[in-house]
């Protein structure tokens, strides 16, 4: 044991040796810690928000609401929509950008090899891409310069026959593009490949984009959606709703689909039936939630200009339209 305890004494002072010797390898000045300089290509597509001829710096709005600081070199090409070369005067607040350039990781400023004013387009798809696989719901971002404030969408098979269609306001003006963003429960299609239409201006179909798109799975999803049916209710009852099968294309978010379906109203044959909606006509559904099974649903205030009994009727649509999901066993229903 005595020859032990010198070994010992010795290892843990040569250990302790190399740890100082370690320690005297790092840089004492803390001072000026190093910096990255690695950069990462990028593409970028945005609104400028603001400029700055001084600095030759834009700021651009992107369709996701994020702020992107751009900019502009010496060596930076800028070309015009009809592939004009031009310079970076031409840039003003509003202008869409599309940008490629290299993104500095420290700073996370971009620094742009090109700029292309985009301003012959009246709508202009960021996401999904062209070919792109997708699901239901289908979201659709991009930007829009347009007068009516209106982009009407529309949804065709792989036959070119129309399956859906509707309309979304926008915050738009003419002389400056701003983001949309749309969401579409889509329709069951018997296949995968399908056509997305947006345009504005019915029916001359202005600044007209369409977009192949694949479907991941054909599957459908069946929905039953209440309205009331004055030859049903014979009684004329308050609360007495009717169901109506959909078939819509498969969905995780069967609840926010029945609501979407329930807004949309009886179609042309329903209506013939005698179904029809009690929801008033500009309802919107502010806020949809399912909690401890309890499906918590707000609605705009025009629910508070219908009769008592068309009231009644409204929230009974809702009602039985959404207790049909497994995970709800109550509604609530308020007005904001």
């Amino acid at each position: 044991m005595k020859y032990l305890l010198p070994i010992l004494f010795i290892s843990l002072a040569l250990t302790g040796l190399g740890c100082l010797e370690k320690a005297l390898e790092y840089p004492k000045d803390f001072s000026n810690p190093k910096i990255s300089t690695e950069k990462q290509e990028i593409y970028l597509i945005g609104v400028v928000r603001s400029l700055d001829s001084n600095t030759n710096q834009v700021q651009i709005e992107t369709s996701g609401g994020f702020a992107e600081e751009i900019q502009i070199a010496a060596e930076t090409v800028i070309l015009s929509g009809d592939q004009t070369q031009n310079d970076s005067g031409n840039i003003l607040n509003g202008s869409l950008l599309e940008i490629n350039g290299w993104r500095d990781l420290a700073s996370l400023v971009v620094t742009a090899d090109s700029i292309k004013i985009i301003d012959l387009e009246k709508i202009k798809i960021v996401s999904p891409d062209s070919g792109a696989t997708v699901t239901s719901p289908l979201v659709v971002a991009g930007f829009s310069k347009i007068a009516d404030q209106k982009i009407y969408w529309r949804i065709k098979d792989k036959n070119n026959a129309v399956q859906l269609s509707g309309s979304t306001l926008v915050d738009s003006e003419t002389n400056s593009y701003s983001a949309f963003r749309i969401e579409i429960y889509l329709p069951a299609l018997e296949t995968n490949s399908f056509t997305l239409e947006l345009f504005t201006k019915q029916p001359s179909e202005v600044g007209l984009v369409s977009l192949p798109l694949n479907l991941l799975s054909i599957n459908q999803s069946e929905l039953a959606i209440y309205f009331s049916n004055n030859r049903l209710n014979t009684n004329r009852s308050c609360n007495s709703v009717f169901p109506i099968t959909r078939k819509i294309a498969e969905t995780s978010a069967v609840g926010r689909a029945a609501l979407i379906e329930l807004l949309n109203g009886p179609t042309e044959s329903e209506l013939y039936q005698g179904y029809r909606s009690s929801l008033p006509y500009n309802t919107v559904i502010t806020s949809f939630i399912i909690s401890g099974k309890i499906a918590k649903v707000t609605v705009s205030r025009d629910f508070e200009k219908i009769s008592a009994c068309e009231k009644q009727r409204a929230e009974e649509q809702i009602r039985q339209t959404l207790l049909q999901i497994e995970l709800v066993e109550d509604v609530e229903i308020e007005v904001e």
